[in-house]
C-alpha cells in the first residue's frame, strides 16, 4: 500500500461495521487504502476454564466480518486493489496496535458484538487509547448511524494539551470543508475537583479572561497556517464530560488530546465522553 492507509478493526458488530462505513468514506475523501483487521482472541480460544475451542470457528467468523467490510467498500466504488483483509489470532487491542505503526488513522466500533460489551465502551477501544501508534476515531452505530458532515463543524476540546490536537482537526476540517471550534471547560464556580477554582464572579471572570488570551495565543500561528478555515476560541462552563456528550451532538468529529497512559488509568470524563458521545471521537496523543 502506498497511499495513506486506513486501518479499521472489524469485529462482527453493528459498530465495527459502522466504523467500516466510515472508514470507506474516509478513503474517499484523502484517496487512502483501506486495511480492515479482524484479530481472533487467542484468550478466548484457549478459555478460562481449559475448554479448548476450535480457533477455525472462530477465525471462519473473522473471515466472514472482513468479507462484509470488503464488500460493503467495493460496493462504494473503492478498487478492490485498494482493500486489504486480515484476520490474526492475538488479543485485538494488541494485533491493532501493532497495525497501527502502518496506519495513517484507526478506526474502530466503540462496542464489540457480546453482550455485555454493549453495555459499556468495549475493551478493545479504552485499551487503544493509549497503545494506539497513530490517531484514533472511535464511533458507534447506535449514536453515529448516519454520515457525518452535516454540522460542517469540528470541535477541539483544549486544555494543556498543545497544539497537536489542534493541527490535526485543521487538516481534518481543510479536507471536510469545515469549521475548527476550539473550546476550553471551565468548572463552574464551587465544582467539587482538585484543581483551582475561582472563589468569586469577578476573579471567575478574570481567570477565564486568561485562559482564553492564552488559547489565542496558542491558536494564533496555527490560524496564520490554515488561513482558509474559520477557527473560533471560546469557553464553556459545568462538568467536562457533560459539556464535551453536549456539544458531541452538535457537530461532526469531538477532538480530544490524550496522553498515554494504561486503559485501567483513563479518566472519568474520557470514558463518559467515549461511551455517550453522539458523534465520533478523535484521540490524539499529545507526546
Amino acid at each position: 500500500m502506498t497511499k495513506p492507509t486506513i486501518l479499521v478493526g472489524i469485529d462482527g458488530s453493528e459498530d465495527g461495521i459502522r466504523a467500516a462505513r466510515f472508514g470507506i468514506g474516509r478513503a474517499q475523501r484523502i484517496d487512502g487504502d483501506l486495511w480492515f483487521v479482524n484479530a481472533v482472541d487467542d484468550g478466548v480460544v484457549t478459555g478460562g476454564w481449559g475448554i479448548i475451542y476450535d480457533p477455525s470457528v472462530l477465525q471462519e467468523a473473522g473471515q466472514a466480518a472482513v468479507k462484509q467490510a470488503e464488500d460493503l467498500a467495493i460496493a462504494k466504488g473503492i478498487d478492490p486493489a485498494r482493500i486489504r483483509t486480515d484476520v490474526v489470532l492475538g488479543n485485538p487491542t494488541h494485533v491493532l496496535s501493532g497495525c497501527s505503526k502502518q496506519a495513517e488513522i484507526l478506526i474502530v466500533g466503540r462496542r464489540a458484538s457480546t453482550g455485555l460489551e454493549r453495555m459499556f465502551v468495549g475493551s478493545t477501544s479504552t485499551g487503544l487509547v493509549s497503545v494506539s501508534s497513530c490517531p484514533l476515531i472511535v464511533i458507534s452505530a447506535a449514536s453515529t448511524p448516519d454520515p457525518t458532515g452535516s454540522f460542517h463543524k469540528i470541535t477541539v476540546a483544549m486544555g494543556g494539551s498543545g497544539d497537536k490536537p489542534l493541527r490535526w482537526a485543521c487538516e481534518e476540517a481543510r479536507g471536510r470543508k469545515a469549521a475548527v471550534d476550539v473550546v476550553h471547560v471551565m468548572p463552574h464556580q464551587g465544582a467539587n475537583i482538585s484543581t483551582f477554582v475561582p472563589a468569586s464572579a469577578e476573579q471567575e471572570k478574570d481567570w477565564e479572561h486568561r485562559i482564553l488570551a492564552s488559547l489565542e495565543t496558542m491558536v494564533a500561528p496555527v490560524r496564520q497556517e490554515y488561513a482558509d478555515l474559520v477557527i473560533t476560541v471560546r469557553s464553556s462552563h459545568g462538568v467536562l464530560a457533560d459539556e464535551l456528550i453536549q456539544e458531541s451532538s452538535q457537530v461532526d468529529l469531538l477532538v480530544l488530546g490524550v496522553k498515554p497512559r494504561p486503559a485501567m488509568m483513563l479518566g472519568g470524563p474520557l470514558r463518559a465522553v467515549l461511551a455517550h458521545s453522539s458523534c465520533p471521537v478523535a484521540l490524539i496523543s499529545r507526546s
